[in-house]
Order: C-alpha cells, then sequence, then structure tokens
C-alpha cells in the first residue's frame, strides 16, 4: 500500500522542477573559507610577504571571485572567465572604506541558473593613528552589484537598516526586472 504523503511528495516535486519555476529568481553561496590560494603566484613576491590570492569559481563556472591582499587589507573581485575586461569590485570608494573586511559567502542571484547579481558582506574601518589599518570600525555594508549585462545593479545597503538582507536581494532582483 502506497503511503499517503507519497501523492503530495511527488506532486510537491513535479511543482518545483516544473518549466515556470526553472525560470523564477534563485541563489546559491559562494563559501571562501573553502577556496584554493593561487599557487601559480611568483615565489619572488611571496618570499617578500606576499599572500597568493584566493580563486573561487562562481556557480555555473562562469565568474570566478578573486581575494587578494595589500599589507593590511583585502580586496575582493569578480570577473568573468571569457572576458578578460569585464571585472567588479566589490568595495565602496577608498575614502568610504579605508580598510575592509568581507564576510566568509558571496551570495549569487541567479536566473534560469544564470548569476546576474552578487552580494557580499563587508565591514569598512579607518586607518590606524600610523596610517596602516584596521582602525576603529565605521560600518558594515552589503555591497549589491550586477554582472555583465547587468551593470545598473549597484548598491550598498547598511546593515543596520531594517531587514538589510532583503532590502539587498530586492534591488538585485529588481535590477533584473528593470530590464
Amino acid at each position: 500500500m502506497r503511503h499517503p504523503f507519497a501523492f503530495v511528495l511527488s506532486s510537491l516535486c513535479l511543482v518545483l522542477a516544473s518549466p515556470a519555476r526553472a525560470q523564477d529568481i534563485t541563489f546559491a553561496f559562494t563559501d571562501l573559507k573553502n577556496c584554493p590560494r593561487d599557487t601559480s603566484m611568483d615565489k619572488d613576491a611571496e618570499e617578500e610577504g606576499g599572500d597568493a590570492p584566493i580563486i573561487c569559481p562562481g556557480p555555473g563556472g562562469g565568474y570566478t571571485v578573486t581575494e587578494y591582499y595589500s599589507a593590511y587589507d583585502i580586496y575582493r573581485r569578480i570577473s568573468l572567465k571569457d572576458d578578460t575586461s569585464f571585472d567588479v569590485s566589490l568595495r565602496p570608494t577608498k575614502e568610504d572604506c579605508p580598510v575592509g573586511s568581507y564576510g566568509d559567502k558571496l551570495e549569487w542571484r541567479m536566473k534560469g541558473g544564470k548569476p546576474f547579481a552578487v552580494i557580499q558582506r563587508l565591514t569598512c574601518h579607518a586607518l590606524n593613528e600610523n596610517g596602516t589599518g584596521p582602525g576603529k570600525r565605521l560600518a558594515s555594508y552589503l555591497i549589491v552589484k550586477g554582472l555583465k549585462g547587468y551593470g545598473s545593479i549597484d548598491a550598498v545597503v547598511n546593515t543596520k537598516t531594517k531587514d538589510a538582507n532583503e532590502k539587498a536581494r530586492s534591488i538585485a532582483d529588481e535590477g533584473l526586472r528593470g530590464r
């Protein structure tokens, strides 16, 4: 005898896998704690104290997240494997964020399984008195950036904003719908 919930579960699977649902906006995360360092870095630079950048593939394999370092700061950017002219920095201006520290996860907003925007948490710090960083915490933001073809998606949401995560997602998703 079939379990009474078997029909409900199989129906639910059909609804979730239907073509109409596949066109909805979805998301995925990249956890940069699990990404490898680029070991092809020049050995001389490494001996001088440079750290090899972290490079992570994005969903679908078209985009790459790179995290690289200066003496006291961290930067992240998104690039497109087949288009070396496409590069998105995940940072507001240096004046707004002299020294930054990123959250471990990057959120990809997707339509039809293809990324169109990213959301990244960033905490900004002032420089120390001696001009190096990080000093006093200034603010935390959610950086919302559009990917190739979605350059109009570009916002910074203060994490103290009520429902900041939902607001950042709404900004990204509205940029898609506005096309």
